[in-house]
């Protein structure tokens, strides 16, 4: 192989490693987006399941007192 042939392989070699970085890149950073935005619904739903749990504590409440009413 001579030197022109070196030349335009190294070249393509260095071309083709280039565009699969970048694809390799844009895949992560678009993984790292996606990532946020599950974290952010899981926060919400963990916010609202507290929420819930304060409701069905006070339902309980009221069901337990209005058990008690009618055991009198």
């Amino acid at each position: 192989m001579d030197g022109g042939w070196a030349l335009i392989l190294s070249a393509v070699v260095t071309a083709v490693g280039g565009i699969i970085v970048t694809v390799i890149a844009l895949f992560r950073k678009e993984n790292q987006e996606d990532h946020a935005v599950v974290a952010g619904m899981l926060q919400h739903v963990f916010s609202s399941m507290g929420r819930v749990e304060i409701k069905v504590d006070k339902v309980a409440d009221g069901l337990e007192s209005h058990i008690k009413e009618h055991k009198k």
